[in-house]
């Protein structure tokens, strides 16, 4: 048994080989003199296969366009036959053709061929065409019918002004206007075809079949000479009547979204008030929403195109005419869905941002109309909330995406009511857009009320997750990396914080804390350290700061104070449970103690120093951490200027000591000869000039530092690491002989250099890496050049 499609395929096929058959039989007569008329019924037998009933819109296009692809040659013969067979005696001919489907196609085919010879009656020729027309009644048949009329004349079609037989544009106009008043009642009459079950069936093949019904308002808008005059008087009312009076929900639909796109924006804006009116009139089931919106977002694309030399006219209010118009509409209309509204409002606002940037009370008004319009359907069930949020959301995103200031959007009286009743994925949203604007900007934030207004937005991010997150089984991976993703851009955001007085600046960043404290500690932990680097920042400013000494030092030590306690907060809540955490506190304290030893406040340094000891010793207990620690503060330390002699030696003894109790021996060497840099101090680019005297200096310490690391490097069970490390601390013993170290003496560096050659040569059994041969190697380079130019280098011999 076949199916309805496979019955209509086999129909089709069938047609299309007549129609082949035909027009080659067509084709081989067209071009013989006395043979006209055998050519008229070829083309009459092929058209026949047009008359049928049972193909559907798609099968009976594809017949169509084969049809069409031939009556295009035909038209290029009789033209060319012309006026041997002159087309007005072939116009007559045409209509003895036996069917009214054959008679008419051809005689728009001869019609519009007669059109396009000099002195041919075209005026005549087109309204006679126009009227036959309407003997094919039956929707599909008439429709293509018609479409085709439409087609072939569209070249032809006069656009003068003579009132003659040539005919002029406004008869042009009435043509295509009469075509698509009859095209548009035939698409309408096609839903009351057939049982009413095929109803949805009906449908789908009239939504196939509307471009054919567009498309005269297309050839009407693209008719030469048309202006703004004509189209307001003439075009527009006739095309607005057939839209109202036919009181088709599709049509409606579809024609006023063509009317939309098709004319020029500059005829739109001198006939809104004709179209506003006309929406009006619409079914009241009709979807206006996407009528206003494109409208709209025509003319505001219209007022930014580079070509337009005046842009919307100074006397054409756009906002306040669609603005009552959007009021009235949803007054009359409280059925228009939640979602309907906020793209509505999104159109009108995109509208005023463009076409009046300075009118910044049109943003807010749109926005109270929003919040006002969501608050009084609050209790109504929506049935698309996830649409509903979404439109909702662009709503929002507009100001935000299009102020280079953000805060000129922020500081809407309404803008946040409305963002804050809003889901959590429409405030996350916006606060994310928030934060990108600032940091895309770089927008300074110089204020207490700017650095509220931004935070007032971003706490969503700041304390909040999503209340479904473990409902709906959201990726725990995932929303880490969100959050980090989230913190991250806060954190860069919090250097924006800045302002021309430091005190107000201090303010800022105490502000910025009140609300970064309010969030779980795992979140803390990417925002607290560039509130404490900007903090440090402050302390510096505060040390050139235009005051009382007594009141400097106070403030200078607030700020410290205020960097210990966030910085203690974040160890005490998660320092003993995540390493990672603990490692980033040590970090901290020993950068603030840095900074506060290069203000000189040698007791706050000590302080932050030894908190960050305590730190080192309760909570970082991996190995390489321990390492990479010991190592940091050596760094730190080697850099301090301003501790006192006892406290220096103190902090020293302790780093190196750490050092040497490290887990692996290769740690333990490193740390120990790197911890001999503490007692050999070097001058810093920021040390004033002859400053050398002064620094912290022993060289025997220096040795001893030396001598331990090549007790433990001699201590390890792998040899081919052994000479590793001997390598290494040659390197050191180089450095301080150069650097002048007399406790370093040349025998020291024999000895070594002697030392590594016997293990490297001694023991065949032995599989020393590249890498130390060469380091040793490049080692002995070194001293060998040191030679030409320091005698102190000519006894060292290997």
């Amino acid at each position: 048994m076949t199916t309805a499609s496979e019955e209509n395929s086999q129909l089709l096929e069938e047609a299309l080989q007549n129609v082949k058959k035909h027009a080659a039989l067509m084709r081989s007569t067209v071009n013989v003199r006395g043979k006209l008329m055998d050519t008229v019924k070829q083309a009459s037998l092929m058209l026949a296969e047009l008359r049928t009933s049972s193909l559907g819109p798609r099968q009976y296009y594809e017949l169509y366009t084969a049809v069409f692809d031939q009556l295009g040659q035909l038209t290029s013969a009789l033209r060319d036959g012309h006026p041997a067979n002159h087309l007005a005696d072939v116009y007559e001919l045409v209509q003895y053709a036996g069917n009214i489907v054959p008679r008419l196609y051809l005689m728009v085919t001869v019609g519009t061929a007669f059109m396009s010879v000099p002195d041919a009656p075209v005026k005549e020729i087109m309204m006679d065409m126009l009227e036959m027309c309407r003997g094919v009644q039956h929707p599909i048949r008439g429709l293509f019918l018609r479409y085709y009329l439409s087609q072939t004349t569209r070249n032809y079609l006069p656009i003068g002004t003579d009132s003659g037989p040539a005919g002029n544009l406004n008869d042009s106009v009435t043509f295509v206007l009469t075509n698509f008043v009859e095209m548009n009642k035939l698409w309408v009459r096609l839903q009351h075809q057939g049982p009413s079950k095929e109803r949805e069936k009906r449908l789908a093949e009239r939504q196939e079949l509307q471009i054919l019904v567009g498309s005269n308002l297309v050839r009407l808008s693209q008719l030469d000479g048309i202006d703004q005059d004509m189209y307001r008087e003439t075009i527009l009312p006739a095309i607005l009547e057939q839209v109202v009076h036919c009181r088709d929900v599709l049509a409606q639909q579809y024609l006023f979204e063509v009317i939309t796109q098709v004319f020029p924006d500059e005829f739109h804006l001198h006939t809104l008030d004709m179209l506003l009116d006309a929406i009006k009139k619409l079914r009241p089931e009709l979807k206006v929403q996407p009528i206003i919106t494109g409208l709209i977002d025509r003319l505001t694309n219209f007022a930014i195109q580079p070509s337009i030399v005046y842009g919307i006219p100074s006397d054409i209010d756009l906002f306040q005419i669609f603005w009552s118009d959007i009021q009235e509409l949803l007054e009359s209309r409280p059925d228009i869905p939640n979602k309907d509204v906020a793209e509505l409002l999104t159109s009108l606002l995109n509208l005023s941002l463009v076409c009046y940037p300075a009118h910044v009370q049109n943003i807010d008004k749109v926005l109270d109309f929003a919040t006002k319009t969501f608050e009084a359907t609050a209790e109504t069930p929506d049935p698309t909330p996830l649409e509903t949020s979404e439109s909702v959301q662009k709503l929002l995103m507009s100001p935000v995406n299009h102020y280079s200031s953000i805060l000129t959007a922020l500081a809407l009286p309404h803008f946040i009511s409305l963002l804050n009743v809003q889901p959590y994925g429409t405030r996350k949203a916006v606060s994310l857009a928030v934060l990108r604007s600032v940091i895309q900007n770089r927008l300074k934030l110089s204020t207490v009320q700017s650095a509220e207004a931004v935070f007032d937005v971003i706490m969503v991010l700041i304390k909040d997750s999503h209340p479904d997150s473990a409902a709906n089984g959201t990726s725990r991976v995932a929303e880490q990396e969100q959050v980090v993703l989230e913190q991250g851009l806060i954190a860069r955001m919090l250097h924006l914080l800045t302002a021309e007085n430091v005190e107000t600046e201090f303010t800022l960043l105490q502000t910025a804390s009140k609300r970064l404290t309010k969030a779980s500690p795992d979140r803390q932990i990417f925002t607290i350290p560039s509130l404490v680097f900007e903090s440090l920042k402050v302390a510096r400013r505060f040390k050139g700061f235009e005051g009382d000494d007594t009141e400097k030092k106070q403030r200078i030590s607030d700020v410290f104070k205020f960097i210990f306690r966030h910085i203690s907060d974040i160890h005490r809540m998660m320092g003993a449970t995540s390493s990672t955490v603990a490692d980033l506190c040590f970090m901290l304290f020993a950068s603030a103690a840095e900074v506060a030893d290069q203000l000189e406040l040698e007791d706050v340094s000590y302080e932050f120093f030894a908190q960050a000891f305590t730190v080192y010793e309760e909570s970082i207990s991996d190995s390489r951490s321990q390492f990479q620690a010991v190592c940091q503060v050596a760094g730190v330390l080697q850099r301090t200027r301003n501790l006192s002699t006892e406290s220096y030696d103190t902090l020293i003894t302790k780093c190196a000591l750490y050092g040497s109790k490290l887990l692996k021996k290769s740690d333990q060497c490193r740390a120990v000869y790197l911890a001999s840099h503490l007692w050999w101090g070097t001058e810093l680019p920021s040390d004033a000039p002859g400053s050398e005297g002064s620094l912290y200096r022993d060289g025997k310490r220096v040795l001893e530092c030396l001598q331990r690391a090549l007790r433990v490097a001699d201590a390890c069970m792998d040899q081919s690491l052994s000479v590793q490390l001997f390598v290494e601390i040659l390197n050191q013993y180089v450095y301080y002989f150069e650097r002048g170290n007399s406790a370093v003496t040349v025998k020291y560096l024999n000895g070594l250099i002697e030392l590594i050659q016997n293990n490297l040569d001694n023991d065949t059994e032995l599989v020393i890496p590249d890498g130390p041969r060469k380091h040793f190697q490049r080692t002995l380079d070194y001293i060998s050049r040191l030679k030409e130019t320091d005698e102190r280098f000519a006894q060292a011999s290997w």
